[in-house]
């Protein structure tokens, strides 16, 4: 159908030049206030049909109707001239070449481009039939016009029918170019997805636009539940309900069929494929769409090779057209590499989480030797994301937030216990050492393929607001929101916490270095949303299992104390 647009668009630009040029031919024949009147009428028809050209979601909702309607217009109006205002030596009859040429150049059909010839053909002989017995011409006047108008009108036919055929070997060359491009770009590409759900979406896009759809769905199986489920919808009509394609149930029923067979299922409108000649295809109810559904299939590599189906990618065309002879060929080979893919994402995905699980379990081991740092990760999440729901952060951003805390200090592995639960003064070296776990932890992480947000907030959980942090002292406007508070969050958990060279602060103590530190260590909107947390308790039970364990309590302030 994209194909058919730009075509389209480009004849509703040539129209507005013959339309100027058809005033011209017949100005000497038609007064100046009827040439006016019958080109407002056709300029406003044609302004809407470029108007729709210029949008795929239009063009498919109406445009491709109003391209055939404006061939009868075109048709009609020429017609008209040659009626009622031209004599019997115009030329304005040449103007039924546009019509011609423009319907063998948009649908590339001798079929078409037939159907359009005998219309023009019937149509001029009407007009000069009707002005001959109008002005009363004589019979042989009458059949030399009409047979000249008729040779060249058939002569314009066949100038169409070699612009038809010309330009659908051109559009074979150049669909067979984009199609393999179009499959490497495939392949290359989804290597690059660690979503199921947006790779979905790149493939059925890609599907429709090679095969010459309308709209499709992908659906695939559910792991769990066993059932299938949409996971992609695109349509290049938008949203728009009176262009959308076949009804969902239609569409899970020859999902369903595929799911069963393995086969892929072809429907052409009324009339269906040998593959629906079976009972089960044979009961689906019909629909002005054409529809071709395949399976997306996995071979596995065990001794017994089975083949299961993963899902099913559905397309549809416009109503009323049909797909092109290698569209079937184009959708099994989308199909073939998007199984693979999600095979291949899904096993990626298992593994991940796999190894995600083992370096938290290994961070929590970590942090379990020591008392003082024992469940250090896991307050921080807690805290960060309390935080960040105070300050409105989007649930999307909450999950790279939760990753980045949990992680973020797996690098002090590298760290020994010596420096780790040293009572005194670090030095220069030691802190040196100290000053690379977040580096280290990046570099643990990184191979496990997770976002680069979270791999980022990891490295630069030790960064301030004044630019001072470590590891790379980045300046405030390369702090993101989500970095700030794991700042904050991390800073607060050590304050909160009994450490080898203090005891655990008072509130009042954690009050008053929270107030110095915002805006020059930390930021103080964060610092302001953790105080209302603490305010309102909140963070009370996120601690009472720390503080059980260690044997201790926080101080009240002393303006609590006096309350009390």
């Amino acid at each position: 159908m994209e194909k058919r647009r730009r075509a389209e668009k480009l004849v509703a630009l040539l129209r507005w030049f013959v339309l100027v040029l058809g005033s011209v031919v017949i100005s000497d024949s038609i007064d100046g206030s009827r040439i006016a009147i019958l080109a407002s009428v056709l300029g406003v028809y044609n302004a809407f049909v470029t108007f729709c050209t210029f949008s795929a979601a239009r063009f498919a909702k109406c445009g491709r109707r109003l391209s055939d309607i404006c061939r009868l217009i075109d048709t009609a109006a020429i017609s008209l001239v040659l009626a009622v205002f031209a004599n019997s030596e115009s030329v304005a009859w040449l103007l039924y070449w546009f019509v011609l040429v423009s319907s063998g150049y948009s649908n590339a059909s001798l079929r078409r481009l037939a159907y359009d010839s005998a219309t023009v053909l019937s149509a001029n002989a009407l007009a000069t039939l009707y002005a001959a017995s109008v002005n009363g011409s004589p019979l042989t006047q009458v059949a030399y016009v009409l047979s000249i108008r008729s040779v060249g009108i058939i002569m314009g036919a066949l100038v169409a029918a070699y612009v038809a055929k010309v330009r659908s070997q051109d559009e074979l060359v150049s669909e067979r170019g984009c199609y393999l491009q179009a499959i490497l770009d495939c392949g290359t590409k989804l290597t690059r997805f660690r979503d199921v759900r947006e790779l979905a979406v790149y493939v059925l896009q890609s599907a429709v636009t090679q095969s010459g759809a309308q709209g499709g769905e992908l659906l695939l199986i559910n792991d769990e539940t066993n059932e299938m489920e949409r996971e992609a919808f695109h349509s290049l009509a938008g949203e728009s309900a009176d262009v959308q394609g076949p009804p969902e149930s239609l569409i899970r029923s020859y999902a369903n069929w595929v799911l069963s067979t393995g086969k892929e299922f072809i429907v052409k409108s009324s009339v269906t494929s040998e593959e629906q000649t079976s009972s089960s295809a044979s009961s689906f109810e019909r629909d002005n769409h054409h529809a071709i559904a395949v399976p997306l299939q996995w071979q596995s590599s065990g001794a017994d090779n089975e083949v299961s189906v993963l899902g099913v990618l559905v397309v549809w065309s416009a109503p009323g057209e049909d797909f092109a002879p290698d569209a079937l060929d184009i959708l099994k080979i989308f199909a073939a590499i998007a199984g693979a893919a999600i095979v291949n994402l899904k096993l990626y995905t298992t593994l991940q989480k796999s190894f995600l699980r083992t370096l938290q379990s290994l961070a929590a081991s970590l942090e379990a030797r020591d008392e003082y740092t024992r469940g250090h990760s896991e307050r921080v999440m807690k805290v960060a994301l309390m935080i960040a729901e105070e300050l409105g952060v989007p649930s999307e951003s909450m999950e790279v937030l939760r990753s980045a805390a949990e992680l973020h200090d797996i690098g002090k592995i590298g760290v020994p216990d010596a420096i780790l639960r040293k009572a005194g003064k670090l030095t220069a070296e030691e802190w040196e050492t100290m000053r690379r776990h977040p580096i280290v932890s990046e570099e643990i992480c990184r191979p496990l393929g997770l976002p680069d947000e979270v791999l980022f907030l990891i490295k630069h959980h030790h960064e301030r607001i004044d630019g001072k942090g470590y590891p790379a002292g980045l300046p405030p406007e390369q702090q993101p929101l989500l970095q700030r508070i794991l700042v904050v969050a991390d800073s607060f958990d050590a304050m909160r916490s009994r450490r080898p060279y203090r005891d655990v602060m008072s509130e009042e103590e954690l009050l008053s270095e929270l107030n110095r530190s915002a805006g020059r260590t930390m930021d103080p909107t964060v610092v302001e949303a953790l105080k209302r947390l603490m305010d309102r308790g909140d963070l009370v039970p996120i601690y009472a299992e720390h503080d059980r364990l260690t044997g201790i309590s926080v101080r009240p302030s002393r303006e609590n104390s006096k309350a009390a």
